[in-house]
């Protein structure tokens, strides 16, 4: 397989995002005025689509990220290569006891993960928080194997962006389009139903979008929407209302259940005694359970970079596939009084080092989701980093300390306020079934990129002349 190099300072990516960040900072007041009366246009065709974001408007910003025709291929390479090294580490996950120590939270549980389903890959739907590193190579700070936001409606809204008038775009001719989920809408879903006949061998009649608590309600209803339009009869329902019968998974009413997709925090799902039948009949292959537990849970931990960043622990890949993790993922460590390999391929005790080495470091719970509990290094006090350390080393849960990667700081257009300072940005890549489904495009007033604090999103499009 081809070695894959995302270099940020493609000539063709920066000269468009320079002319649209120059563009952004001199407006004069009345083409403000048609900037912003194309962004409420914008908002408005959202709304009347039924996008949103946990009940409040989709945000999506009326600028766009450009990419260029080379930079969209490579990430797409990027992302693609990621499914067969998900596939080699669930396979290593269940024969190496070592690597299944990275993984302490999941112990009680674990015993759900051993049965892997029969379809290739494993991990149908996937999406890689990336930035760039200032060399200008692309690395993955979050594998998100569970279930990612975005998987419906962002192909829907990139397609909305494109029908309003764009005064940002009158020096582009740009298309979304290349990317498949703006392509097909419906693109999320025919990945469920052609997972479920793959491993069957026949169609799904009944489907479930699976729910836990409330929580986390965002494309909940586009997803069932969505399979009962394409003939599936779908439902949203609390996975302790699943339950096994004559193995298979039955709602409330009996009714086998053929198609389960989860939109819930699986951190709620460990050691809970409700939802045993629900896992029990995941493991047993009584139902088509998307994505498999192993990729809700291992995969979808931050310690799982720590693995892939880090040659001594990625015996189960060849060199090629080394070489490209180290690449592509920033220096990751569990926190734990040990000695390591630093940043700087130095031996160190861990704690020592990065107590040192707090501005190229930041701090995260393992499994937390929405940016909870990090902490940046270079916008922390050294004592508040200090005290997060050992917490971290001694309140019984994982933690991962990381190299910093510094997102990009762009102009943009806030749906709610208008023509802001800059936010930091990054850039994110779907796949689905195994194949680049599209991109998305985060900004932020806070370091610590997520819609749900304070995170908008910028709709990705090339230049038409640089499609492939």
């Amino acid at each position: 397989m081809n070695d894959v190099s995302v270099v940020y300072n493609d000539n063709n990516f920066v000269q468009d995002n320079n002319l649209i960040e120059s563009q952004l900072s001199s407006l004069s007041k009345s083409e403000e005025r048609l900037l912003i009366d194309a962004q409420r246009e914008l908002s408005s065709k959202l709304e009347k689509n039924g996008l949103n974001f946990e009940g409040k408007s989709y945000p999506v910003s009326i600028r766009p990220l450009i990419m260029s025709g080379k930079m969209a291929e490579e990430l797409e390479g990027v992302g693609e290569r990621f499914t067969t090294i998900f596939d080699k580490f669930a396979k290593a996950w269940i024969e190496s006891k070592e690597i299944r120590e990275y993984f302490p939270a999941y112990k009680k549980s674990e015993h759900f993960i051993f049965s892997l389903p029969n379809h290739v890959p494993l991990t149908r739907i996937f999406r890689l928080d990336g930035l760039f590193s200032k060399e200008g190579v692309y690395q993955i700070i979050e594998t998100n194997t569970d279930c990612p936001g975005g998987v419906i409606q962002n192909g829907l809204a990139g397609k909305i962006w494109s029908s309003v008038e764009n005064p940002l775009l009158k020096d582009h001719t740009v298309n979304v389009e290349f990317q498949p989920f703006v392509d097909d809408p419906d693109l999320f879903l025919k990945e469920l139903l052609t997972t479920h006949q793959e491993r069957t061998g026949k169609p799904a009649e009944r489907g479930a979008i699976v729910t836990y608590k409330g929580r986390f309600k965002n494309e909940v209803t586009w997803m069932a929407d969505g399979l009962n339009r394409l003939g599936v009869k779908t439902e949203i329902i609390d996975a302790s209302l699943l339950k096994r019968r004559d193995s298979h998974l039955v709602n409330p009413n009996g009714e086998v259940i053929d198609l389960a997709y989860n939109k819930l925090d699986l951190r709620d799902l460990v050691d809970q005694p409700e939802v045993e039948e629900y896992l029990t009949a995941a493991y047993n292959g009584e139902v088509t359970f998307i994505n498999p537990l192993i990729c809700q849970w291992p995969l979808a931990d931050k310690a799982i970079l720590a693995i892939l960043s880090d040659r001594e622990m990625t015996f189960f890949l060849d060199e090629l596939d080394k070489e490209f993790c180290i690449k592509h993922i920033p220096w990751t460590r569990v926190v734990k009084d040990a000695t390591t390999t630093s940043l700087d391929g130095d031996k160190v005790k861990l704690i020592e080092w990065a107590v040192k080495n707090k501005q190229r470091l930041v701090l995260k719970p393992s499994n937390a989701t929405r940016g909870e509990g990090l902490l940046i290094g270079p916008f922390a006090a050294s004592q508040e980093w200090e005290m997060t350390l050992k917490k971290a080393l001694n309140d019984g849960e994982t933690w991962i300390v990381q190299e910093y990667i510094r997102g990009r700081l762009v102009n943009a257009v806030h749906p709610d306020i208008g023509v802001t300072d800059p936010m930091w940005s990054g850039i994110d890549t779907y796949v689905f079934g195994g194949k680049f489904a599209g991109f998305q495009a985060r900004a932020s007033f806070d370091p610590v990129m997520n819609v749900g604090r304070r995170g908008i999103l910028l709709p990705v499009a090339i230049v038409k002349e640089n499609i492939k």
